[in-house]
């Protein structure tokens, strides 16, 4: 994808695509007070607070600030977010000039995990066999721990009292790659688990229910034991994104969304075609990305709210989805950044943007495009 510079803002009242709707019932699509699930660019779960009111079916976006640094990782939690860059680590408070801390870890390959409490970073070694993680307290910014792992790291993600790291690296028994999943305490480091599975596919997303991680790679779904990592299950599935929702499962299965059920692996609705991204819960209501835009449907019954054609193509951009201040926000294959109402897929704003990373803050947005980094803000 070429990368090009920011452009203005492009308020809109109407849809500026095709846009299609189901009947539905107004009371169904409300979204009270409280909070929305949504999911950051490396794929854990965060509890937002969502506003009793949507954006108007017109806004603009203020830039809070524009930062000119390339990233090659980006996490946030509560009004901060953590970025990789060439050469240093930084945690940035939303809005502020300068970075609250800079870290002090080797940023080669950098994967980076933002929590309220505890920074995690992710680099492997120039020789591409062992990895290393450190954690720091946010707080502090002091270095807490730090441990070694075998191959590299492609995702860390926290969830709820683990953290769970995904590697790759090559393999002469499996012949091309073998893809391990390893189970660390968040504050010690101290691995309670290792699996390995033989495939070349990469793992995405990563959700807990109960005593079992659920954790969907390219081309099969598998169950794996809190406890010691036995697999409990593995499924001829292609599901990328897991997301929990009330004792279910609603995940991209097959180029569908559907809502499974964990024990087994039934699932109680399936709704639309070439699904393919993380679904974000936004009350009621599930929005998951297609090929060619996005697609909204009741998460109880899974019946089609809204789905909406983006552009000729939006292409294929699975987590470059997410919600923050009464909107969708979401990054295209061809270089469009959008905002969209949830509760009709109308377009609030778009503007030119080749984003290769989305983050939700609860004070904004943040995105890096072509070398530029910004902060962004609804305004309506």
């Amino acid at each position: 994808m070429k990368r090009r510079e920011l452009l203005t803002v492009l308020a809109a009242s109407g849809t500026g695509g095709c846009l299609s709707f189901q009947d539905a019932d107004e009371s169904e699509t409300a979204t009270q007070a409280g909070s929305a699930t949504t999911a950051d660019s490396q794929g854990t779960q965060r509890t937002t607070n969502t506003p009793s009111d949507y954006a108007s079916t017109a806004a603009s976006v203020e830039t809070v600030q524009t930062l000119s640094m390339d990233i090659s990782a980006l996490s946030a939690a509560g009004t901060s977010y953590l970025v990789a860059t060439l050469d240093e680590i930084q945690l940035r408070d939303f809005g502020s000039a300068t970075p609250s801390a800079t870290l002090e870890a080797p940023v080669n390959s950098s994967v980076v995990e933002l929590t309220d409490s505890d920074c995690y970073v992710g680099s492997q070694a120039a020789d591409d066999t062992v990895s290393t993680i450190y954690r720091f307290d946010v707080e502090n910014r002091e270095r807490q721990a730090e441990t070694e792992i075998q191959g590299n790291i492609s995702r860390l993600t926290t969830v709820g009292d683990l953290l769970v790291c995904s590697t790759v690296e090559e393999s002469t028994e499996y012949e091309e790659y073998a893809n391990r999943i390893i189970v660390l305490d968040p504050r010690s480091l101290n691995q309670k688990w290792t699996n390995t599975v033989g495939n070349s596919a990469f793992p995405s997303g990563v959700s807990r229910l109960n005593n079992t991680l659920h954790i969907g790679f390219e081309n099969f779904f598998a169950g794996f034991a809190v406890t010691d990592g036995t697999i409990q299950y593995r499924a001829p599935l292609n599901v990328g994104y897991p997301v929990t929702y009330q004792g279910d499962l609603i995940a991209d299965v097959d180029q569908k969304l559907r809502r499974l059920n964990p024990e087994t692996l039934e699932y109680e609705w399936s709704v639309g075609s070439e699904v393919a991204g993380r679904p974000v819960i936004v009350g009621k209501n599930v929005v998951v990305p297609t090929t060619d835009g996005l697609l909204c449907a009741n998460i109880k019954d899974g019946q089609q709210r809204w789905s909406r054609t983006l552009e000729n193509d939006s292409g294929f951009t699975p987590e470059l989805l997410v919600y923050q201040g009464g909107l969708l926000w979401y990054g295209t294959a061809v270089e469009e950044l959008y905002g969209l109402v949830p509760t009709s897929g109308e377009t609030a704003f778009s503007m030119s943007a080749d984003l290769t990373f989305i983050a939700a803050t609860t004070s904004g947005v943040v995105i890096n495009s072509g070398y530029k980094t910004l902060e962004l803000q609804a305004v309506r």
